[in-house]
């Protein structure tokens, strides 16, 4: 790992490249293949064994990283514009990047500025912590910069340490006020505001009582390739979510050193005015055009004998937005009480951001949005049960639950009924209360965290998956049990998510399934 680690950029890089040439191909394999079968299938090169081994590799080396790089931060300076700490990281004692954290009065910055090696080495480590960096080139230096969102999305213990004591030194020394403290401080513990759809990273905001879920992509590439996974998911465009632009408006044209001189004097004469349709920095040797003079300004600079690709370059200079709405919130909610898992991990991460870094009242808001979805297809009682003929057998008039806590031992069930509870010893018990030849009678299923632990390398992970064991005796319960869950025989029966699914759709339990599930343990 340590000859390894050194060369985390170029894998970084090369990932990158495979990665955006992969989502490419499948978007084109998709539009093909539709076109000519009318199949919505398509190719897939991440699954290809050359993909997963680089994939392997690299998450070997950023767990490295992880667990061996020590943050230090350096003493609070207040001799410039802004209030600055140097923070450092180092590997076997040995400093392999640092970074410059600000406080600009309103929000934190990170920034970097140096060669383009030592840029690209300190993104390297941002990423292996968690994070998420680009490395620009801004003037004469290659650029790392990180805000506020962006600095807390970074879950290592070091580096929170670092950003909160530089946060609590600047409040001992009077330079941010109480209430951007409180805000900080509670941002730094609640953690990143994003979740993941589609294979795309959304950012979750919630201002004047409206929830934002946003994608910024990086190019028109990344935009294209969102937008065919969100339509193979089922979303419409236009209804589910919709694509924006910021900074439409205008290109930048960066020209070479020996090519400055004479692309200013091809502007000068070009019959366009500076500052109305076209500006120049000097410093950046760079020139700001409206779209709508683009062509003529790259025109003017061929006419002088100066070559795209070779003396310049043109980028555009907006921004990709897409944004879900509030209707495609709600068909992804349709999604997760259909039993599908990514969108039912979608709406739970989502809530969970939510909770974390908002409060009661963002939750309620997002409760209010989904609520006709998942109410949509629940199951009201009584609810008739039938045999393998079709004979009607047995109704189900009440399904109650309670909350269990205590630890379990083996199949024997302990503990003492609660009110809530959560972590690896809270159970939630359901009884079926259920009517046969004119007798009631019960069928009992608790469900727990079962934990298993898996050797990855020198790691052990330890995760938890929910689970019941009920036994069912004979015929009648089996098909109160099957008419329940949707899956039943006699004898022992193991029930899993996709059971507790299924019981979630009855209104009595709906709201128990989630909160039992809230507590989940974590994994480790």
């Amino acid at each position: 790992m340590k000859a390894v680690t050194p060369a985390l950029p170029t894998l970084h890089k090369l990932r990158g490249a495979l990665t955006e040439f992969a989502d490419a191909f499948r978007v084109i394999t998709r539009e093909v293949v539709k076109r000519k079968f009318g199949i919505n299938w398509a190719y897939n090169i991440r699954n290809e064994r050359f993909f997963k081994k680089l994939e392997e590799v690299i998450t070997m080396a950023e767990d490295y990283v992880y667990r061996n790089v020590t943050v230090e931060r350096g003493s609070l300076d207040t001799s410039g514009r802004l209030p600055k700490a140097i923070i450092r990281f180092k590997l076997g004692g040995k400093e392999v990047a640092y970074i410059n954290m600000y406080w600009t009065g309103r929000e934190l910055q990170a920034q970097f500025g140096g060669s383009r090696e030592n840029a690209q080495q300190l993104a390297s480590i941002i990423r292996a912590l968690g994070g998420e960096a680009d490395v620009k080139y801004v003037g004469k230096r290659w650029v790392v910069q990180l805000y506020t969102d962006g600095i807390i999305a970074i879950r290592h213990d070091g580096w929170l340490d670092a950003v909160r004591s530089f946060v609590d030194e600047l409040k001992k020394m009077e330079l941010i006020d109480k209430d951007k403290y409180e805000q900080l401080v509670r941002d730094i513990t609640a953690g990143p505001n994003t979740v993941k759809f589609a294979g795309a990273e959304f950012t979750v905001y919630y201002t004047n009582k409206s929830i934002l879920v946003e994608y910024q992509p990086r190019s028109e590439n990344s935009k294209n390739v969102a937008v065919g996974a969100l339509k193979a998911r089922g979303l419409k465009e236009g209804v589910h979510f919709i694509v924006t632009t910021k900074g439409a408006g205008s290109y930048e044209i960066r020209v070479t050193k020996e090519a400055y001189s004479k692309a200013v004097e091809a502007l000068a004469h070009s019959g366009l005015k500076e500052k109305e349709h076209y500006t120049v920095y000097d410093k950046r040797r760079e020139i700001r055009v409206k779209k709508d003079h683009k062509d003529t300004v790259v025109n003017a600079l061929k006419g002088a004998g100066l070559e795209e690709g070779r003396h310049f370059t043109v980028k555009w200079s907006g921004r990709y937005v897409i944004h879900i709405t509030y209707d495609g919130l709600y068909e992804i909610q349709r999604m997760a009480l259909n039993g599908d898992v990514e969108a039912e991990r979608f709406i739970r991460d989502l809530e969970d951001v939510l909770k974390r870094r908002h409060g009661d009242d963002a939750v309620k808001k997002l409760i209010e949005i989904l609520t006709p979805a998942r109410e949509e297809g629940t199951i009201d009682l009584p609810l008739t049960v039938y045999d393998d003929r079709g004979n009607l057998i047995a109704r189900v008039v009440d399904l109650k639950y309670e909350f269990v806590k205590g630890k379990r031992k083996g199949r024997r069930s302990t503990g003492q009924p609660v009110n809530q509870c959560a972590g690896e010893d809270c159970r939630l018990r359901i009884v079926a209360e259920y009517e046969v030849g004119g007798e009631r009678r019960q069928l009992k299923m608790e469900w727990y965290w079962s934990k298993v632990q898996k050797k990855k390398g020198e790691t052990t992970v330890t995760y938890f998956f929910e689970i019941a064991r009920p036994t069912v005796k004979n015929d009648v319960e089996a098909a109160v049990l099957k008419a329940l869950t949707g899956k039943a025989k006699r004898g022992e029966v193991y029930l899993l998510a996709d059971q507790l699914d299924a019981l979630r759709r009855f209104k009595p339990l709906r709201d128990a399934v989630d909160k039992w599930r809230e507590g989940r343990p974590q994994k480790s």
